[in-house]
């Protein structure tokens, strides 16, 4: 019961902040998310947190439509349009589905509202200090988030089965936590002071929640982003940087993972002999096959029930099989153009953040570090998605919304260093004129003369 009550306060709260201020209305969309009240064993009446902040941010969002923005610098927006031409394509994919059309849209209308939310943190973040209130939201929810997921069975707050390898968030655990780990490792290693205690707080436990899901594939982008770190962190951001996550892979290596983990790892050496590893060959080839006959896209989400047409019955589960990879999923559901778009927006929102990063080199230490983290979670994520679907993992597109905010931000405190100061008339003072007093004529009265 107390537990239904403080969520419901927290709800009441962020519905009530995003009408009076349009980033408190982000602050508390991001964090209905990643705190995701629905996962936690109470008796709730199936009210769904998330939906009423949402709504209720959407709805603020556009009563105050009409303030403006942050200035564009040039084309960073198409990030987001890519997104919604993504949107648009798989809609007429849909409309004419293999498989279900009514399941295609209203797996279309749930990818919808994420990219809606997306757009909206684009007006809503419009000064350095909102980014700032974001990232630390952002931070606290993961923390929630891997502290539930790691803490919540022993202590009777979550079901037993929630605890291992989907977890306690609306989308895979594994995902959001490997988008989310580079973030806390910049913001540990160059953040303000409390802002570095939180987050390296939290770092531990979401590496420790990666472990938990006992899903080769974290393990597997946990890697590759720290090879990325380590290879593209500008050397002043790395200097700071790297004794955090040393000190994380000391713990991850020798403290988080029983020796079962390292066994289940080790299948990653036989692909081709490991059930699972061998049947995401196999399927990959059926994707290859299924996308030469329908160039142009099965429709939204009928991957699965299309698959038994190029799948023996013995590489499926219960009758269908996922593609379990984002790139397949997207290349057969939406076809060759909704890839194109759809990767058009990933490579643009990487090239924006690519752009950021570098600023370190001039000294700047507020969008450095979180372009750093943003850009090497999303490679992470797409690590991720070579082994699992998790391309509707929301934090992804706020990655590529928040790209597009950056860029402006540092654009418009650009413009301000490089405008001149307004143009002041020249200070002008009586003076005396010299006269012909001494030489017994009558002197001139004063008269006004302008300082050289």
């Amino acid at each position: 019961m107390l537990e239904l009550i403080f969520y419901s306060a927290l709800t009441l709260a962020g519905i009530i902040a995003a009408f009076f201020s349009p980033v408190g209305g982000a602050v508390a969309s991001v964090g209905a998310y990643l705190l995701n009240p629905s996962a936690i064993a109470m008796e709730s009446g199936n009210l769904r947190f998330q939906q009423y902040v949402t709504i209720a941010f959407i709805l603020a969002s556009i009563a105050r439509m009409g303030q403006p923005g942050l200035p564009h610098k040039g084309r960073e927006g198409w990030v987001v349009i890519w997104l919604w031409i993504f949107i648009a394509i798989a809609a007429i994919c849909s409309a004419f589905a293999l498989y279900s059309r009514q399941q295609a849209f209203d797996a279309l209308w749930e990818l919808c509202k994420t990219l809606l939310v997306a757009t909206l943190l684009m007006w809503a973040i419009r000064t350095e200090k909102h980014l700032r209130i974001l990232m630390i939201a952002c931070i606290i929810g993961v923390l929630h988030a891997a502290t539930l997921h790691v803490l919540g069975a022993r202590f009777g707050y979550l079901a037993a089965q929630s605890s291992r390898e989907y977890g306690v968030l609306p989308d895979s655990q594994t995902a959001v936590m490997v988008l989310f780990v580079p973030l806390l490792l910049a913001v540990a290693g160059t953040g303000r002071k409390w802002e570095r205690i939180l987050a390296f707080c939290t770092l531990p436990i979401a590496i420790d929640s990666i472990v938990n899901t006992f899903q080769r594939t974290g393990f597997v982008s946990l890697a590759a982003e720290i090879v990325l770190l380590v290879v593209m962190g500008p050397r002043i951001i790395l200097k700071r940087v790297l004794p955090v996550a040393s000190v994380c892979v000391l713990l991850f290596l020798f403290r988080f993972t029983p020796d079962t983990y390292w066994d289940w790892m080790g299948t990653i050496e036989t692909p081709t002999t490991e059930g699972s590893a061998r049947s995401r060959l196999v399927v990959n080839g059926a994707s290859i096959r299924m996308f030469r006959d329908h160039p142009l896209g099965i429709g939204y989400r009928n991957y699965p029930d299309v698959s038994p047409q190029y799948l023996p019955e013995e590489w499926l589960t219960n009758g269908r099989r996922a593609a379990h990879n984002i790139y397949f999923t997207i290349l057969c559901e939406t076809g060759i153009f909704g890839f194109a778009a759809w990767m058009s927006a990933i490579i643009g929102s990487l090239l924006l953040l690519r752009k950021l990063r570098k600023t370190a080199k001039l000294g700047d230490m507020t969008f450095s570090p979180y372009a750093l983290g943003l850009e090497i979670g999303l490679y992470g994520w797409l690590v991720d998605g070579c082994f699992q679907g998790d391309h509707e993992v929301d934090p992804a597109y706020w990655f590529m919304a928040l790209a597009v905010v950056m860029t402006r931000l540092y654009y418009q405190q650009t413009i301000g260093q490089k405008s001149p100061p307004p143009a002041t008339a020249p200070p002008q003072a009586l003076v005396p004129v010299p006269t012909r007093e001494w030489a017994g004529t009558r002197p001139r009265p004063w008269v006004r003369k302008t300082i050289p």
